[in-house]
Order: C-alpha cells, then sequence, then structure tokens
C-alpha cells in the first residue's frame, strides 16, 4: 500500500512526509512543526505570533484538487493519519453492493476499512450513520462524509445496524424462581406446599436458563422444556422449595428441592 503524504502550507510551502509503518494516528489538532526556511510574516516581524489554526479537514496546496488523505474527523467519523501496511486484504472494489437505506445509531465506536479492507478509522459513539450498500456477505459501506480525503466510500459490517428485537425479554433469577412457584400453586389437588428454605431430607433438581429470549413464547418453550425434563419431579411431590440465582459463567442456575412423594390413587 502506498505510504500516505500529507501537503500542508506552514506559512511558505512545504512538503512533510509521513512515514506510517504499521501505525495508525489521530492527527486532528495535531501541530505541523515548524520549517527552519520559513520566511516570517508581517505579524511575526512586529512581534506578534500568528495563531495556529487547525481544520476539521486537510486539504493539499490546491484546493480544487482532492489531496493525500492526513487525517480528518468530523461530528461522526474520525479518519486516521496513517494506516497499518499489513493486514488481511480485503478487494471491496470486487464485491457487488445492492443498494439499501438502514439508518442506524452506533452504540460504541465502530471501526470503518478503507477499499482494501484495511482499517482507517471509526465512527464515534453516538452517531447516526446511513448504509447505502450491502454485499452479499457481511460487508457494507457508506459514503465518505469527509471531503477533502481519498476514500469515496467507508467500509463496516451489517451487523452494525442489526435492530434490536422489540418483543425481547429478558428475565432475572427472582422472575425465574416467582414463575416456578407459581405454577406449582396452579397444579390440582393436593395444594403443594413451598417452603423457604430446603431441609437435608429434600432431594434436588438443578437447571440452568438464560437471560435473554426472542419473546415471551421462547421464553415459555425453554422453560418448560427444562421442567419436563424431568415431569414426576415438578408434579408428584408436595414440599418444594425454590432457588434462583446467577451462575459464574453468565446463566441463571436454578435448584427445585422437593420431598414427599404423592400416594395418587388411580
Amino acid at each position: 500500500m502506498k505510504k500516505r503524504i500529507v501537503n500542508a502550507f506552514v506559512t511558505g510551502l512545504m512538503v512533510v512526509s509521513l512515514a506510517g509503518c504499521g501505525t495508525k494516528t489521530e492527527v486532528t489538532g495535531q501541530e505541523i512543526p515548524e520549517s527552519g526556511s520559513a520566511v516570517e510574516s508581517e505579524a511575526e516581524a512586529d512581534g506578534s505570533v500568528a495563531d495556529e489554526s487547525t481544520s476539521e479537514e486537510v486539504i493539499g496546496d490546491n484546493a480544487d484538487e482532492p489531496s493525500d488523505f492526513a487525517g480528518a474527523e468530523n461530528e461522526s467519523i474520525v479518519l486516521y493519519a496513517e494506516i497499518a501496511e499489513y493486514g488481511e486484504y480485503v478487494p471491496m472494489h470486487e464485491m457487488s453492493f445492492e443498494s439499501v437505506s438502514n439508518t442506524f445509531t452506533a452504540n460504541k465506536d465502530l471501526p470503518v476499512y478503507s477499499v482494501d479492507g484495511i482499517e482507517c478509522g471509526y465512527i464515534k459513539k453516538g452517531s447516526t450513520i446511513t448504509f447505502t450498500g450491502y454485499a452479499s456477505n457481511a460487508w457494507a459501506r457508506f459514503e465518505n462524509p469527509i471531503a477533502g480525503t481519498d476514500y469515496d466510500y467507508l467500509y463496516g459490517f451489517k451487523e452494525y445496524a442489526d435492530v434490536p428485537n422489540t418483543n425481547q425479554i429478558t428475565i432475572t433469577p427472582s422472575d425465574l424462581k416467582q414463575r416456578i412457584i407459581d405454577n406449582l400453586a396452579i397444579l390440582e389437588e393436593p395444594t403443594r406446599v413451598v417452603i423457604d428454605t430446603p431441609t437435608d431430607d429434600m432431594d434436588v433438581y438443578e437447571f440452568r436458563m438464560d437471560y435473554t429470549y426472542d419473546d415471551e413464547l421462547d421464553y415459555t418453550f425453554w422453560y418448560e422444556k427444562n421442567l419436563k425434563s424431568d415431569t414426576r419431579i415438578f408434579y408428584d411431590y408436595m414440599t418444594y422449595s425454590v432457588e434462583c440465582e446467577e451462575d459464574t459463567d453468565g446463566w441463571i442456575i436454578c435448584k427445585i428441592y422437593y420431598k414427599d412423594l404423592i400416594d395418587r390413587q388411580y
């Protein structure tokens, strides 16, 4: 990949070469070294110091021509001054992108990539971006919003724009415990007894459940699947105690203690 060259004005015309051996650096607000051969301005001759100004976009010697990229940002995007000259090459220009319009808000800083598939900056957290093209694989693209830089498109992943399922539900250990107790309360005669603390003479049935489900039906499916794995335990005893708590690996671990087998007369 070619090295990036920055053309900039510093009092007089000069050229600064950015060497980029596999590192990436933001240069927004970066000071440009003064040239030893620069001619003093009239203001400096009078003893005053010229204010340094920073620009949202770095442009070249000729404002009518696109400059080599030297680092820039706007309210939504940060582009690096230098990008890595290594990494897996992904030829985006060989992909066919279907036209879409999918707007999303970044929930964190999200990396963006060049046409070569090399990370070249990021979308700022909280910024709203509209993908304008989807490839047949995981890649998506949008038009580069920063003028004067050498990227026509910036590339990211379709998953950036995944819309959360509005029907999705999240349960807690106490939710699961209460559901089990409520289900025991509506069982047919005889009325089950639920005690707060299990006794030493009780047996235990243990299972684990996730916190998040696509919807209530999904939650019910997995709830019943776990309980019906041994129907006799849940229905055929008189006395129960229920404990549900967070497991160390992010699941809910549930223990149903039981005793006093019901003598059914058929």
